[in-house]
């Protein structure tokens, strides 16, 4: 029975085994973006070298410690593509995974390797050695196919994708190069010591592989800048300190709207860790989000807030889409402001009915809306007596509290539809929906009711005389408030003679 004895040699490579494990399950609830798939599988082919590497330097049985050689061979054959992907995913973080018309080829070659490697005693392809012997690695003897599947294509891969960084690095701005050089060192440092070590150069204490120790150690800051930054070209580091501080929130999406990036204004907004906010879908963590076109600002009311959204593309070399940028700028005191600022121009402060302006703007609508849909309408003068002598016997003030009494009373005595204002000086005036000249009695008494009401509460000098022209028998525009003031005028003749 094979039995497994820990070794002061071993303890780096648990170590390396540990990180590499603490490093994949930090990134497990991000699996839904490409980039953070490709590192796991990095991760997984590292985990499995160093398994192998950990059994095998401590299995007793010869056997055993071959057989347990032979299975680094999967971490050692695929991690050259997972890299790769790795590489390729973040110089272009395309939003869909890697096509399986690019990914299947790069994996060809190493199962097809994986398959001699383990049917090597039929075919002796990859080595040989002595027969009815348990071989050790210094005992077999390595074919062209060793070289060409084993040796060979994971280097060409390695030098591809390492390629490909330093181009980036040479043209790259600062952060760029400086996201460029730590990926380079995750290869070229476990290269560099794996070369020393097949030239017989001790790198780590009792014959321990170093190239897995070194490739965990050196994607350990690729981890951090992972978790921290997000590694992704849509949101480099070069800006990161910049838009933390912004007190705009930012929002980084992949093509299908989902979350790869997230400010701190934007955490508190949203009110969730950013762990939770990265892969879900922007609609889903605000049910308001509103739909955006680029060059167009979007208004955004989540809860009784206001913000201003902006939208810009973020695209490839080619113009493929990868994703898009949206700043919110919370706008809500300018809203308030310019709402304000509307009522003022519309209001009348005094007794907070709708002021003349208001009133000619109403005025076309209402009859335009009527006209169009077969209705009729109101239109209601009323002037004020007895305010200029209340000003001239108590005061200004006085009057003042005789407007703001009338004019407060005035919308309760009618319909909900039905609109009041206040055109200046001691002049009122109504719009009412759907009335025709037979209801002219009730506008009256109606009135008339408010007048008794305000006599009653301090104000006995008050009369109103009140004048009513209808849409669209009797005209339209000032022609119809002609007529509205000329019967209103009347009214107040008749009650001077009276």
């Amino acid at each position: 029975m094979t039995t497994y004895t820990l070794t002061s040699a071993t303890l780096l490579p648990l170590l390396a085994l540990s990180g590499t494990l603490l490093m994949a399950g930090s990134i497990l609830h991000r699996l839904g973006q490409p980039l953070q798939r490709a590192f796991l599988a990095v991760l997984l082919g590292i985990c499995v070298w160093l398994i192998g590497d950990i059994l095998s330097l401590t299995a007793s049985d010869a056997q055993d410690r071959w057989r347990w050689g032979l299975v680094q061979f999967l971490g050692i054959l695929t991690i050259p593509v997972a890299w790769l992907a790795l590489v390729l995913r973040y110089l272009r973080p395309l939003p869909e995974p890697l096509p399986l018309s690019r990914l299947l080829p790069l994996l060809v070659v190493p199962y097809l390797a994986l398959v001699l490697l383990w049917t090597n005693e039929q075919h002796s392809l990859i080595w040989r050695f002595p027969p009815g012997t348990v071989p050790t690695w210094g005992q077999v003897e390595r074919m062209p196919l060793y070289w060409l599947l084993i040796v060979a294509y994971p280097n060409v891969l390695l030098v591809w994708g390492a390629w490909r960084l330093l181009s980036t690095w040479r043209s790259g701005q600062r952060s760029d190069r400086a996201q460029s050089l730590v990926m380079l060192l995750t290869v070229l440092v476990p290269n560099a010591v794996n070369t020393a070590f097949l030239l017989g150069i001790p790198v780590l204490p009792g014959g321990v592989a170093p190239a897995p120790v070194f490739f965990a150690l050196c994607l350990l800051p690729v981890a951090w800048s992972m978790r921290r930054y997000g590694l992704l070209r849509v949101a480099p580091l070069a800006h990161r300190q910049v838009v933390e501080q912004l007190t705009d929130a930012v929002f980084v999406l992949d093509a299908h709207n989902r979350i790869l990036d997230i400010n701190e204004r934007a955490l508190r907004l949203a009110g969730r860790p950013a762990p939770e906010l990265r892969g879900a879908q922007i609609g889903d963590v605000f049910q308001s989000w509103p739909q955006m076109v680029e060059g167009r600002t979007a208004e955004w009311r989540p809860g009784r807030e206001v913000w201003e959204l902006r939208l810009s593309t973020v695209r490839n070399a080619w113009g493929n889409t990868l994703g898009q940028a949206v700043v919110a700028r919370d706008v809500t005191t300018r809203a308030q402001e310019h709402a304000l600022a509307q009522r003022l121009a519309h209001e009348d402060t005094l007794t907070g009915l709708a002021n003349r302006r208001a009133f000619e703007t109403d005025l076309v609508r209402e009859t335009a809306r009527a006209q169009r849909h077969g209705l009729t309408l109101a239109v209601v003068m009323i002037d004020l007596d007895g305010l200029k002598a209340v000003n001239d016997r108590q005061g200004h003030a006085h009057g003042d509290a005789l407007l703001s009494a009338f004019g407060r009373a005035l919308p309760g005595a009618f319909r909900p539809e039905d609109r009041a204002y206040r055109l200046g000086g001691d002049e009122f005036a109504l719009l009412l929906a759907h009335s025709a000249a037979e209801g002219e009695p009730a506008v009256h008494e109606r009135v008339a009711s408010i007048v008794r009401d305000v006599q009653a509460r301090g104000f006995p000098e008050l009369g109103a005389s009140v004048g009513a022209a209808y849409f669209p028998h009797e005209g339209v525009g000032e022609a119809l408030l002609g007529l509205a003031d000329e019967r209103m005028y009347a009214q107040k003749a008749r009650r001077r003679a009276g």
